[in-house]
């Protein structure tokens, strides 16, 4: 039996002229749907009711039964990025351009919305990564991506020097502008632009997929998602580097420094009209098959 949505919670792109009145038939039908209504700040252009309460993010995750993210693919990461902690279930509203993750147009968003209120819904947990940087043994950072973690050169037309370690294995040293260590989820964003594979979202896999490598023998390369993969700068790479997690939140990557990824344990729960297919998805937005 599917779980009912009580209390919702609404994340809108504020800086979309689109977002203040598909906020407000959101909020009609979940009003009279009598849902609770929360939501994380004021959207400019929406005149707030005293029933929709204003929470922190973080707090509101943990409060609500499902988050519906209004706006792009962008959004719905930074989001996830925030509130995986709660598993608390995403519905994503596309106001972006490709949408792999905010699968829902805004025309349709108040019927398919009252669907999965009715409990017409399909739920797809999508695997998400954990990074730690350590230096001089000490874990200076750490974050989760839904995407990717992302080694790159910083700011310069250069290419960087790393070697790349699998379960301790290591499988070599790489000069490139940088290297993509991706979900699937992640597989239909930069590592795709990098030459890589498409992963359907089901496999227990991570790939790593090297961006423009100054070697022809290097190839991307699919991993379990068991695996421990390590990446540590060269001392003779004369470049600065950093590690982007979904390409939002940056981190300095210095001569010396080791960046372990792993697949976290606790999955994002991606909410989905029924008959929803990631192959009908793919075929939509790269449209496989069109004639030229």
């Amino acid at each position: 039996m599917m779980p009912e949505f009580k209390t919702v919670g609404l994340v809108g792109k504020a800086s979309d002229s689109r977002t203040p009145p598909l906020v407000e038939t959101l909020v009609d039908l979940l009003h009279q749907r009598g849902c609770r209504i929360l939501m994380e700040k004021e959207i400019d252009g929406f005149d707030r009711p005293e029933i929709v309460e204003l929470m922190p993010l973080e707090e509101l995750a943990e409060e609500v039964d499902l988050l519906v993210v209004i706006g792009g693919d962008g959004t719905l990461l930074a989001t996830a990025r925030v509130t995986a902690d709660s598993g608390t279930p995403v519905l994503g509203i596309n106001l972006g351009r490709l949408g792999f993750l905010v699968d829902v147009s805004p025309e349709q968003a108040p019927t398919e919305l009252g669907e999965v209120l009715d409990g017409a819904y399909e739920l797809e947990p999508r695997a998400m990564l954990e990074a730690e940087l350590v230096r001089d043994g000490v874990v200076i950072h750490s974050g989760i991506a839904l995407n990717d973690v992302v080694l790159h050169v910083l700011s310069v037309v250069r290419i960087i020097e790393f070697d790349t370690l699998i379960d301790g294995m290591e499988v070599g040293r790489l000069r490139a502008d940088g290297l993509v260590v991706a979900t699937p989820t992640g597989s239909t964003a930069y590592a795709l632009s990098a030459g890589g594979p498409i992963l359907t979202p089901q496999l227990e896999a991570m790939v790593i997929v090297p961006v423009c490598p100054h070697s022809l023998n290097y190839r991307p390369l699919v991993v379990s998602a068991r695996s421990t993969i390590e990446l540590r700068l060269s001392s003779g790479s004369r470049s600065p580097a950093q590690i982007a997690l979904d390409g939002q939140q940056n981190v300095d990557f210095a001569p010396g420094d080791v960046l372990r990824i792993r697949h976290r344990a606790t999955p994002l729960n991606l909410i989905h009209p029924l008959n929803h297919h990631f192959l009908r998805v793919l075929r939509t937005k790269l449209r496989w098959g069109e004639q030229p």
